[in-house]
């Protein structure tokens, strides 16, 4: 009898511990987001500046990934040559040299701001966009009827202290002149976006192609330009803009800084 009792004992204590157990799992699952339903997954990282590509590319739902892999697969193609290293330092090379014929707006390595054209904008716009987008931009600019790119010299009320004032719904970006009358030289380099500037026409080119990475987003992914949370944060530079400037134009991060800060 006493031996029954010992084990009645003991399944009862083994069922109240797997009952216990299954309770405590229960109130987990209770207070994790989704409740019993399985739908749960743990939340994305949220973005932040200076994030290495293989982590910030993860925040880019994959809807828009694929289309903005199948727009760099595009380009790609139209200029026939891919993201290397060398491929991109001589594509820089070219639109420096295109831009000082005389078709190409005839400019000086360090040229005054205040004899600066529209025309010459557009010319080296149309030269960083050629040589780095293949005429992709521009095809798409034309087959959506939007206005075409301007880019003007003066000063944007909007944003009166930075080098080019962000691109403009109607396809505009306005050259700020106050800071393009600062020297930008060997002995008084810039790096922008991990560019190392050595004349204000180099500064300009590669400020330009920052630029062109929202054309290409308004554009050619309008909703994207709207809405993305890959694409939003920090001012419009997050993941999709982070990813787009360094495979178009092998630009790293966003941020232009002097060296020695000469003035």
């Amino acid at each position: 009898m006493t031996r029954l009792s010992t084990t009645a004992r003991t399944r009862l204590i083994i069922l109240g511990g797997i009952s216990a157990a299954s309770a405590f799992v229960l109130w987990l699952l209770e207070r994790r987001p989704g409740g019993h339903d399985g739908d749960y997954t743990p939340p994305l990282p949220q973005y932040k500046r200076g994030m290495r590509e293989r982590d910030y590319v993860r925040l880019i739902p994959e809807d828009e990934l694929v289309r903005v892999k199948g727009l760099l697969r595009r380009v790609y193609n139209l200029r026939s040559w891919f993201n290397d290293t060398e491929s991109i330092s001589r594509a820089w090379v070219n639109v420096l040299a295109a831009a000082q014929k005389p078709e190409g707006g005839g400019w000086k390595l360090d040229f005054d701001i205040d004899q600066v054209t529209p025309s010459q904008l557009s010319a080296l716009c149309a030269a960083v966009e050629l040589y780095f987008l293949g005429g992709l931009l521009a095809q798409q600019i034309r087959k959506s009827r939007r206005p075409a790119l301007k880019v003007l010299p003066g000063e944007d009320p909007r944003d009166p202290y930075s080098w080019l004032s962000g691109l403009h719904d109607d396809n505009t970006i306005y050259i700020n002149a106050n800071r393009w009358r600062e020297t930008i030289s060997d002995e008084n380099p810039m790096n922008f976006e991990g560019a190392l500037c050595t004349s204000k026409l180099e500064a300009l080119a590669h400020a330009l192609g920052h630029e062109l990475v929202h054309a290409v987003v308004l554009n050619c992914f309008p909703d994207i330009d709207a809405a993305s949370v890959a694409y939003l944060p920090d001012d419009k530079h997050g993941p999709i803009f982070m990813l787009l400037n360094k495979k178009l134009f092998g630009h790293v991060g966003h941020a232009s800084q002097r060296l020695f800060n000469i003035a």
